[in-house]
């Protein structure tokens, strides 16, 4: 149930997001009506309107869903709504529109993936599903997810856009029908969508907009239920670099030092990993947030100077979870001084990052304390005390992987 005063707080945080992407203040607008409240914002009197400025957003009071209207009148958009309403509330949603909408109010969506899904001619749109909640994907999409080998999965796949939008758009193929859909019928139905994916990122981030590789268990799924053709399964055969030239033997177990030796790990003179070290903070602090600013300490620097632009490329089944290509390269992942400056306001410690997980899908960043942690479209995930744990975490599959709740805690 969403009240006014969360309402306000809602139009409050989306208001300030328009202003910071438009460079001047837009201001929150709320109208309550008996079935939810309606939403926009208003511009200074000195912009001149374009077309599609002035769309009002619908949120319905009892599950916090987001219907958008053009910019008519709030009357007519209440009619509107009304009309719509019990639609609206006969659908079954994966994720719960209610907690992205308040995780919302002080945090951007950002690293996350858009999934679209197009099929007889109706959009079905999803996000990552961040925050506390429980997934209710619908049972043919449960059923490939639990047939997932532990050791294959990705972290928090059941989050992932991708599949958020297979399961919504058979749920709603579901309600037109007498009986659910069987595999086979999922199958033939499916067969034509036309499925993409986009990453979602910080504005200027060059990986903002380009199309998202779904994740190895993603795929597994997406081609079982003929979203997506067979080829695509070449993306998640296992790759396992190694070299016998391993920089401290003993650090690591044999097959993840041998990989980060096969990409390039190398015993470095102290004053040349320092003067490295240096030379890519200060590259990554020079790229600022709209609110935010990157804020380097000496744990982030020590574990630069160890790692000094690694890009490793094992991708296998883990121990226990999934081990995809890493790369320890803070530039690809500077464009994101507001994400983890609102993630440092939730965990009480500022971070840095270190480099993005597979191909830009996760941000690897690490805090004051020297604990490492995962930003991606599931949520955010702590990965271990420090640096080695953290890294043992993801290329071996084993250790921790633990979703980062919404006060905080793990």
């Amino acid at each position: 149930m969403i009240t006014l005063a969360e309402a306000e707080e809602i139009a409050a945080g989306w208001a300030r997001g328009e202003s910071e992407r438009r460079g001047y203040e837009c201001k929150p607008m709320v109208s309550e009506f008996e079935l939810g409240f309606v939403v926009w914002t208003m511009q200074p009197s000195f912009v001149l309107p374009v077309p599609g400025d002035g769309v009002r957003t619908v949120i319905d009071r009892e599950t916090g869903a987001l219907s958008t209207y053009p910019g008519v009148s709030v009357a007519v958009v209440a009619e509107l709504y009304r009309q719509r309403r019990p639609d609206v509330a006969a659908r079954r949603r994966t994720a719960d529109p209610e907690v992205e909408l308040r995780r919302g109010v002080r945090r951007r969506p950002a690293p996350t993936t858009a999934a679209h899904l197009t099929v007889d001619g109706r959009v079905f749109i999803a996000r990552g599903a961040k925050g506390d909640q429980r997934l209710d994907h619908h049972p043919l999409v449960a059923d490939r997810l639990r047939a997932i080998e532990p050791g294959a999965r990705v972290r928090g796949t059941e989050r992932h856009a991708e599949l958020i939008v297979v399961s919504d758009a058979l749920y709603e193929a579901d309600r037109a029908r007498s009986a659910p859909l069987t595999p086979d019928e999922a199958r033939e139905w499916l067969r034509a969508a036309e499925f993409q994916a986009f990453l979602v990122r910080e504005q200027g981030d060059p990986l903002a907009g380009t199309p998202a590789r779904p994740c190895e268990s993603c795929l597994v799924t997406l081609v079982d239920l003929a979203v997506l053709p067979w080829p695509h399964l070449a993306f998640i055969e296992p790759l396992r670099p190694y070299s016998e030239n391993v920089a401290q033997p003993g650090r690591f177990p044999d097959r993840m030092a041998g990989a980060l030796a096969d990409a390039g790990w190398r015993p470095t003179h102290r004053m040349v990993a320092e003067a490295l070290a240096d030379g890519i903070i200060a590259d990554v602090v020079a790229i600022t947030g709209r609110r935010h600013r990157h804020r380097p300490s000496p744990a982030a620097r020590a574990a630069i100077m160890d790692f000094p632009g690694i890009f490793c490329g094992l991708r296998t089944p883990g121990i226990r979870r999934q081990v995809r290509w890493l790369a320890l390269e803070p530039s690809a992942a500077a464009h994101t001084a507001d994400t983890l400056g609102e993630f440092a306001e939730v965990l009480g410690a500022p971070l840095f990052p270190l480099g993005v997980e597979a191909r830009g899908d996760a941000i690897v960043a690490i805090d004051e304390r020297g604990r490492l942690f995962a930003l991606d479209q599931g949520g955010e995930w702590y990965l271990g005390e420090d640096l080695d744990e953290g890294l043992i975490s993801l290329l071996t599959g084993d250790g921790p992987a633990e979703r980062v709740r919404d006060d905080g805690t793990w």
